[in-house]
């Protein structure tokens, strides 16, 4: 049997219909309500974020469809609208299509940490993938995640993030460390103590600190930019998807349902929700769907910390506090665990292990796309010099898309930007096998990690211990 949610209304009037509707807000009194689907993962990746459910009535961005524009960015998430506001600042005239509404996509789905390394590489790693680049792009990916923090601007926002560590390893934490700290990084080691107090855990003994790191409401920040880029002359044409791009000599041809853009050059931004012309995005990466979940914590008290943090399972266990004493956590979605009661259970498991008390009752679940890479970098392309697309956040998205962004804009308009290699390898993604070898890993490692725990909890006591 289905069931229902209150979320209080920011703005209590005005409430928001699920944004795949593509209807526009709708005013009732009271509360907002919000049904919660009990197993279809197709309805968990239509049912509205926490973040879109609580949001305020927000701007719509109808501006008209321009004859012709310097630049025509494709997609008006995070990654698009840094696209934008990077181009706006060159001088171009912009103009952005967003197939749905803004926030309608990753951007408005995710659960707003603020990465400021890329957290499935280590510096070793990243080295062997870019070479002589992995410390211009670690920079530049620090940089962004503090801009991300600064334009939530009146939005509530948490600052530093913390990566524990699920197995004891502090050696490999130090060179892991250190090796971050040679690329221009700030990192810090974190023990036991520190992390209690942080996050409100003895569940982890040591760890890694990110004072540039933090988390958002991503569905405010992609409000807070896209008010930006109009702001700035920019045009934002909301329910105008691309139907196809036609190469002309003299210019790009942008075919829309509203008419024919004309543009210079081309920025494709779709991502893992890429469709019609942007499709080549969600194609271009192995699409994984990602539960997320927020929990009433009254009972466990102020105990619970503030810092946002994510270990470093592969079976990632990760944790942030909302206000009213709520926590979001989530779970990446595998072919057996997609139900309500499936995903609530494991995810109180989790709350429980953590916090050492049991949570309290689920209050909002829905889920978005995470898209995967082989090497776990952006997949870029540019099929045209005019033209260039990415995809591929790797489930660390906001920064990552802001430097993304920024630094494909400056590449089409031949400035001075972060060399990141083409994508070579599409065997990958064929018939998703990349998908598929993540969710088994990621079974594996979730099996391992219960048996563990259920082997510990069973464990004999000590001869003449007492019961």
């Amino acid at each position: 049997m289905g069931w229902a949610m209150q979320v209080p209304s920011a703005c209590s009037p005005c409430a928001r219909k699920p944004l795949s509707s593509r209807s526009t807000p709708i005013c009732r009194n009271g509360l907002s309500i919000s049904v919660m689907p009990e197993k279809n993962l197709s309805r968990l990746l239509i049912a509205p974020s926490v973040w879109q459910a609580g949001w305020p009535c927000k701007t719509v961005h109808s501006a008209l469809l321009p004859f012709d524009s310097d630049v025509v960015v494709i997609g008006a998430g995070i990654g698009g609208l840094a696209a934008a506001l990077q181009a706006l600042d060159a001088g171009c005239s912009v103009t952005v299509l967003e197939a749905s509404q803004i926030g309608a996509g990753a951007s408005g789905r995710n659960s707003g940490f603020v990465v400021p390394v890329p957290s499935r590489h280590t510096p070793q790693s990243l080295r062997q993938c870019l070479g002589d680049g992995a410390g211009h792009f670690a920079r530049a990916l620090q940089h962004a995640g503090s801009d991300v923090l600064s334009w939530s601007g009146a939005t509530s926002h948490q600052t530093g993030w913390m990566q524990p560590w699920a197995n004891h390893c502090t050696p490999q934490l130090q060179a892991i460390a250190q090796g971050w700290q040679n690329l221009g990084i700030r990192v810090e080691m974190s023990n036991r103590k520190r992390m209690e107090s942080d996050l409100g855990t003895a569940h982890y003994s040591a760890g890694l600190y990110y004072p540039e790191g933090g988390a958002v409401d991503p569905f405010a920040l992609v409000q807070t930019m896209a008010n930006d880029v109009a702001s700035r002359g920019g045009r934002i044409v909301e329910d105008c998807p691309a139907l196809q791009i036609n190469p002309h000599a003299s210019h790009l041809g942008i075919i829309t349902p509203l008419g024919e853009l004309k543009g210079n050059r081309v920025l494709v931004a779709g991502n893992a929700y890429g469709v019609e012309a942007s499709r080549m995005t969600r194609r271009a990466v192995s699409p994984m769907a990602l539960i997320l979940a927020t929990f009433d914590m009254t009972e466990v008290g102020p105990d619970v910390g503030v810092m946002p943090f994510s270990d470093n399972r592969k079976d990632m266990w990760f944790f942030r506090k909302l206000e009213r004493s709520r926590v979001l956590t989530g779970c990446f979605a595998l072919p057996l665990v997609q139900s309500v009661n499936q995903c609530s259970s494991l995810l109180k498991e989790r709350l429980h292990t953590i916090y050492a008390k049991p949570p309290g009752e689920l209050e909002h679940l829905w889920a978005g796309w995470v898209g995967l890479t082989h090497d776990a970098m952006p997949a870029v392309d540019s099929p045209d010099e005019r033209i260039i697309s990415w995809s591929g956040c790797n489930g660390r998205g906001l920064a990552l898309s802001t430097l993304m962004g920024r630094t494909l804009t400056d590449r089409l308009l031949g400035k001075d930007a972060l060399k990141l290699p083409f994508s070579s390898s599409r065997y990958w993604h064929k018939g998703n096998v990349l998908g598929w070898l993540a969710q088994t890993l990621i079974a594996v490692d979730r099996y391992t990690q219960r048996r563990r725990a259920f082997t510990l909890f069973n464990r004999p006591s000590p001869s003449g211990a007492t019961s």
